[in-house]
């Protein structure tokens, strides 16, 4: 079930606010055909299309997803297991920089995250009931898993959201 806004840290609202109420698993494998979708309507030039200078070219953004979604797989992981110790934030921004997703072709991008995603969700296949209900912090804020579960899908919602009002 979505899980409930007030028992999210604020900055993260806006991604559960892009999920719904189908189940979480189903959600992350229509979301997992939305993007590949998108990757197979784009060519190489169209890949490094920035609607702003300044802004992320769309293999950059793919690479974002990516990164993103291992983060949280990460943190779900951590907090399935029992872990105690304050996981640390990242910084987006720092990651697309340092990740040469423009000297990469479409295929490996696309190939990579479909792997991840199979990854994310054989993971969370796997959870127990209890497993899904495991507390931990990262920073100052405290997610469970399935928060974390709803948040990698929401964030994928946000990002074809965008790449389809500003890059399609």
């Amino acid at each position: 079930m979505k899980p409930d806004l007030n028992t999210i840290p604020e900055f993260y609202r806006g991604y559960i606010e892009c999920t719904n109420q189908t189940p979480l698993m189903e959600q992350l494998k229509i979301s997992t055909h939305e993007l590949s979708l998108i990757i197979d309507r784009l060519n190489e030039e169209t890949a490094d299309y920035r609607y702003l200078e300044g802004k992320w070219s769309l293999k950059e953004m793919i690479q974002h997803i990516i990164d993103t979604e291992r983060v949280f797989s990460y943190r779900a992981l951590c907090f399935s297991r029992g872990e105690t110790h304050k996981l640390p934030s990242f910084d987006q921004d720092d990651y697309v920089m340092r990740s040469e997703a423009s000297s990469r072709n479409l295929e490996s991008l696309k190939r990579e995250f479909l792997l991840v995603r199979e990854s994310t969700i054989l993971m969370f296949a796997s959870f127990s009931e209890e497993q899904w209900q495991s507390k931990g912090w990262v920073e100052q804020f405290e997610f469970t898993v399935s928060i974390l579960g709803y948040i990698i899908v929401g964030h994928l919602n946000h990002h074809v959201k965008i790449i389809q009002s500003r890059y399609i």
